[in-house]
């Protein structure tokens, strides 16, 4: 690792010395504030979507057809086959809302990246580096970067979505072993 000014640091290890001789023990938190603040708004914004998409197609034709004949086939389906949208749709709707959250939230990465480039003598808040983005960029700057970052969270975000405590079933082992938390997205592999 090399510091701005061509000085080799020699590792994590040198860079951490670094930073805390230069910029004092707290530079080792730049940026902290942003990812706090988006968390609640990332997690609302994706289960709100998902929940939403659920529901709408729960209460279509076809979503009570699914409703219903997993009713009268119970114990016959395996646990893929018992999820209340089904696979394909399961992951296309953690995809979307996973895509919803990372777009609502997106601006916060971006200051929270500018603010761990900031340097101590150019140091400034995260309100002020948001203000200095949308000055020199407008709007948009504040979303440079995100169609990769929705194309490497939408995978991740589709298979999260099995893991919602619906789509989890507690499964017995038979005799005398205790019975536990299965959850689909561990059956799901290469």
């Amino acid at each position: 690792m090399v510091a701005p000014g061509g000085e080799v640091l020699g590792g994590v290890i040198g860079t951490f010395r670094h930073m805390i001789q230069t910029e004092g023990f707290f530079s080792l938190y730049k940026g902290l504030l942003p990812s706090l603040v988006a968390m609640a708004p990332s997690g609302a914004v994706y289960y709100g979507v998902y929940d939403m998409l659920k529901s709408a197609y729960l209460h279509s034709p076809e979503g009570r057809k699914r409703l219903q004949n997993i009713k009268q086939e119970g114990e016959e389906l395996n646990a893929l086959e018992q999820l209340e949208l089904g696979t394909k749709r399961t992951l296309l709707y953690g995809a979307i809302a996973g895509c919803c959250s990372e777009a609502a939230t997106y601006p916060f990465e971006v200051v929270r990246r500018q603010l761990q480039m900031q340097v101590r003598a150019t140091k400034m808040s995260a309100l002020a580096t948001c203000i200095k983005i949308v000055e020199q960029g407008g709007i948009p700057a504040l979303y440079a970067g995100l169609i990769p970052s929705l194309l490497q969270f939408s995978n991740h975000k589709a298979v999260a979505a099995f893991n919602k405590p619906e789509n989890c079933f507690v499964l017995t082992g038979g005799g005398s072993a205790p019975p536990f938390l299965y959850c689909i997205a561990h059956r799901i592999g290469p």
